[in-house]
């Protein structure tokens, strides 16, 4: 018998070692899979969350004032406030036809276990220790509110019989109740819910299965908080590409103005560019269809379509003289992060940029539009960030590093692992100015936009001016769904500033208060905003870099 080989005696420690790590991995993934993973508990959203007590006070003149973001169904003040909040969402969602048209393929199958991987998504990353039980009942009260709105009604026929679609109603009412005393604690609970409906569905009422297992699905993240949201496939793809900062369309912005539609900033390499156009021709008419009364929303969809495709504009150049025809052809365009750079007319010494959005490559083209500004002999600079929805907190950090030498711009909290962290500005990285600065902010400034000018204004780096910001002090994580082309964006974070106040729900107050004109002005020397702003530089000596 050949004798067995004799494992050297210095292996043994290292295989050992091996074996314990497999095991403890192993049972990490037991955990996981198993739903019973435990974080640390904290309060990391305020204890009064502003927007949702807004809604319950319009909902009930007896709202309870402690609303908080974690969803409650038990207090009917706050229970009211989300089904509100369910109602407006269910109107907005159900207006896309794609939609309609994907829940009436949707498998069924495939459904549930997009579902019970995002709950579990949600109940492990959510900055809110969340139930599986909170996001089932949002579900059911989604699809309850949908089966009311009269849209979702013509979209699918089976819901156009009112006493069938009120006997169902009245079975989600008590699925809701029950699921509320349930309180699953696994996923695959989770999932019998959304079982039990589907199987109600096709016995009293007949919706398609898709539009069930979408109503649970977006449900469970619209009680959370406005920013948590699932998205479909198609909603992955248009996020991904917002994020990359291209589009399909002519390569140009457009505003109302004096009740006319007017063309903004025209995109380098886009159709308009190409055609001739230029920032201020109006724009009369689109593929022979006039553009009078119609909405911006409308325009901008008239103008975007399939690369390669043309459309035929009636417009006037500079909004005066004759209006001549112009055929442009749609093409992808990188939409720039910095546009409008220019040295202001009506004050030589001042330079002017708007910053839109952060995206990649936010930071550099920040960078090299304020060297172009101080090469042209720039003294003062005037930021614009009205209307910038935010985006990359990553960019908005680095965005920073232009005009910080060194120290703290946020500080994220959360329960997940990585999500508590203090961000710095980069030691690598050198203000480009540092001179006097004016940040312009509106209602529209969110996001990352607030983190910006919330780094800058505390510390004492740049003055504001216009109105109070949004309030979003949140920050996402945004995670594929395995097995599936869908997507969750989930708050992981709040996000405060230099001075340890979060922003959300409350904004960022400006140093000095100028309201907006009713209407975008045409240039510069008519925005008051921008007026004001060159008031308070002149008032100002030049900064140092803190």
């Amino acid at each position: 018998m050949t004798p067995r080989p004799v494992v050297p005696a210095r292996r043994r420690p290292v295989r050992c070692a091996l074996r314990g790590a497999r095991s403890l991995l192993l049972l990490v993934l037991v955990a996981l899979v198993g739903g019973c993973v435990a974080f640390p508990q904290g309060a990391y959203w305020p204890r009064y969350e502003n927007r949702l007590t807004a809604e319950a006070a319009t909902a009930s003149p007896d709202a309870d004032a402690a609303a908080t973001a974690a969803p409650d169904w038990s207090s009917p003040a706050h229970a009211e406030a989300l089904r509100a909040r369910l109602r407006g969402a269910v109107a907005r969602r159900w207006e896309d036809e794609a939609l309609a048209d994907s829940a009436r393929t949707m498998d069924a199958g495939a459904g549930k276990w997009v579902y019970g991987s995002m709950l579990q998504t949600l109940v492990w990353f959510y900055v809110d220790p969340v139930t599986y039980g909170d996001l089932v009942v949002g579900g059911i009260e989604s699809l309850r509110a949908a089966l009311k709105n009269k849209t979702f009604c013509e979209r699918f026929s089976a819901a156009a019989d009112d006493a069938k679609r009120e006997r169902f109603a009245d079975a989600l009412n008590v699925l809701s109740l029950k699921a509320r005393a349930a309180r699953p604690t696994f996923s695959w609970q989770a999932q019998r819910w959304l079982d039990v409906a589907l199987e109600k569905n096709r016995a009293m009422l007949g919706l398609p299965d898709g539009a069930v297992v979408a109503e649970f699905l977006f449900g469970a993240t619209d009680v959370l908080d406005p920013y948590t949201k699932y998205l479909t496939p198609a909603m992955r793809r248009r996020y991904t590409r917002e994020a990359e900062g291209v589009y399909t369309g002519i390569g140009a912005e457009v505003a109302l103005r004096g009740g006319g539609v007017f063309l903004g900033d025209i995109f380098p390499g886009g159709g308009a560019e190409a055609a001739g156009l230029h920032a201020g021709d109006e724009l009369l008419r689109i593929d022979d269809e006039p553009v009078e009364g119609t909405d911006l929303k409308g325009v901008s969809k008239a103008l975007r379509g399939k690369s390669g495709t043309r459309v035929t504009l009636l417009v006037r150049p500079g909004g005066e003289g004759e209006p001549r025809p112009v055929t442009v052809e749609r093409s992808r365009v990188r939409v720039p992060a910095v546009r409008g750079v220019a040295m202001l007319p009506e004050d030589p010494g001042t330079g002017y940029l708007r910053l839109a959005s952060f995206k990649s490559g936010s930071a550099k083209e920040l960078r090299k539009a304020i060297g172009g500004l101080a090469d042209r002999g720039a003294e003062r600079i005037v930021l614009d960030l009205r209307g910038n929805p935010g985006g990359s907190l990553l960019e908005a950090i680095g965005t920073a590093g232009v005009f910080l030498e060194d120290g703290r711009v946020i500080e994220t909290r959360g329960r997940t692992l990585g999500s508590t962290w203090t961000y710095d500005v980069s030691p690598l990285a050198r203000p480009a100015w540092s001179g006097p600065l004016a940040v312009l902010v509106d209602k529209g400034t969110a996001s990352a936009a607030e983190v910006l000018a919330a780094a800058l204004a505390r510390r004492d780096r740049a003055v504001l001016v216009g109105t109070r910001t949004y309030g979003k002090g949140a920050a996402q994580l945004y995670l594929g769904i395995a097995g599936a082309e869908s997507a969750v964006s989930v708050t992981v974070a709040r996000v405060y500033g230099p001075d340890d106040v979060c922003i959300e729900g409350v904004g960022l107050a400006p140093d000095e208060a100028v309201e907006p004109p009713a209407e975008a002005p045409g240039d510069t020397a008519d925005d008051p905003v921008v007026r004001a702003a060159l008031d308070a530089l002149r008032a100002t000596p030049t900064s140092p870099v803190r």
